[in-house]
């Protein structure tokens, strides 16, 4: 008789848990049974558990309300089906945004004037005191005095630098994407030994004709355009420097500036005609064009140089004739493949258009630039439909020398009317 009665009153059982809104098993609800863990669910909802009659069993979970329930209102036999109600959680409000931009280059005496991004580091042509100077003949360019070359390592941190002997434009790149020095008289090619910078003049006809036309590289070939700022019509082209041969990519024209162009020879006095037909006779070339030179042509208010780079993505080369509204794509062998059309031309992007790409070199990826005010944003171009990615705003306005690399935007910037010296900032994409 006591044993029976022992038994009644103790005894196993197994419980499953299930969510009262949908009745799908809870994992991990912990069942105490006078105060003491009696059990976990596993994946099913389900726990074994041993029991007293009379006693109270809670039901415990993070996402929840806790249930205290009698033993005594267990069913005689099978598994007893308990539910818990989903709880309502008030967390504390948080502010979520944009990190903001990072400082890669600041200093307390020196003016970041121009950067590049490239595989070594950062290289920023630096200077002590605002010294810009404009000559007669370089109106438009700004020439730097007295300033020093420095490069930051990938870790961005300060290894090397020197002082460069001459006022400069700026920093260049040639086709490796290796900086070069733009000076007034000389550029230089920059060697490294340690923590010095060796700067190697060499002229600048032969930065101009040798290394600024020439902007990649493909297996086999170099590739570059005989583009002219003055002039409404370009050749991309590609040279095989084993065989110091060339290849015709592709020709862009601005079809509409080109005509206005040709226009001028008609406007010419009779003796003016005369020069301009002898000139193009000995120089081999239209005497519209040596027209519009000799009247000065490209300094009209509306002339617009023709802006149409090529970029090396994977085994693609794109051009981007914005004259035609098109991206026009060439395979290696240099067949033209089918063209889509530039989307950020299109009517309502076009006048937020900056008139500007830049690439990421690390990754391929080709970037139009916009702007609205001083504000500015990049959308990455997918060389496959055309269509523009999201936008990334820059979070400080009127950022200068932007430039991609690595997925990080880089620049110069300085609070206005601010004492800080200009600093380089970077943003991720």
């Amino acid at each position: 008789m006591l044993c029976a009665m022992l038994a009644h009153a103790q005894g196993t059982r197994t419980v499953q848990v299930l969510d009262s809104t949908d009745l799908r098993p809870i994992a991990e609800v912990a069942i105490k049974v006078e105060g003491r863990l009696a059990g976990i669910t596993g994946e099913d909802g389900r726990a074994r558990i041993t029991w007293h009659a009379g006693s109270a069993i809670v039901l415990g979970h993070l996402g929840y309300d806790p249930r205290t329930i009698s033993m005594d209102l267990a069913p005689a036999q099978g598994t007893w089906v308990l539910r818990l109600v989903p709880r309502d959680r008030v967390l504390s409000p948080v502010a979520i945004g944009r990190a903001m931009p990072e400082e890669v280059f600041r200093r307390g005496d020196l003016h970041a004037a121009d950067l590049l991004v490239n595989d070594d580091g950062l290289w920023v042509l630096a200077y002590e005191r605002p010294r810009h100077v404009r000559t007669e003949g370089d109106v438009g360019k700004e020439i730097l005095r007295d300033v020093r070359l420095v490069l930051l390592d990938t870790l961005l941190n300060e290894v090397a630098s020197s002082p460069v002997p001459e006022d400069v434009f700026g920093l260049r790149h040639d086709l490796r994407n290796d900086v070069v020095i733009e000076g007034t008289t000389r550029a230089f090619a920059v060697g490294r030994s340690g923590t010095e910078l060796a700067l190697l003049p060499f002229g600048l006809e032969e930065l101009r004709r040798s290394v600024l036309p020439w902007t990649d590289t493909i297996p086999g070939w170099v590739v570059g355009s005989n583009a002219e700022d003055t002039y409404p019509a370009m050749d991309h082209l590609a040279l095989d420097p084993l065989a110091d041969s060339l290849a015709l990519i592709c020709t862009v024209v601005d079809t509409f500036m080109m005509d206005l162009l040709r226009s001028e020879y008609k406007y010419m006095k009779g003796d003016d005609k005369v020069t301009a037909m002898n000139l193009a006779a000995q120089l081999g070339v239209d005497k519209e064009v040596v027209a519009a030179y000799m009247r000065g042509f490209s300094r009209n208010v509306w002339f617009k140089p023709l802006y149409a780079p090529l970029f090396v993505v994977g085994d693609t080369l794109l051009v981007f004739d914005h004259a035609r509204k098109r991206i026009r794509k060439f395979d290696r062998g240099f067949h033209e493949r089918g063209p889509v059309p530039i989307i950020y031309q299109a009517k309502g992007e076009e006048r937020l258009w900056a008139g500007r790409l830049s690439q990421d070199r690390s990754t391929g990826q080709v970037y139009a630039h916009f702007r609205k005010g001083g504000t500015i944003w990049l959308r990455v171009i997918d060389p496959v439909s055309g269509l523009l990615g999201p936008r990334h705003r820059l979070q400080h306005e009127y950022p200068e020398r932007v430039q991609v690399q690595g997925g990080w935007a880089y620049y110069t910037w300085r609070p206005h009317g601010s004492l800080q010296k200009r600093t380089i900032y970077r943003e991720r994409l």
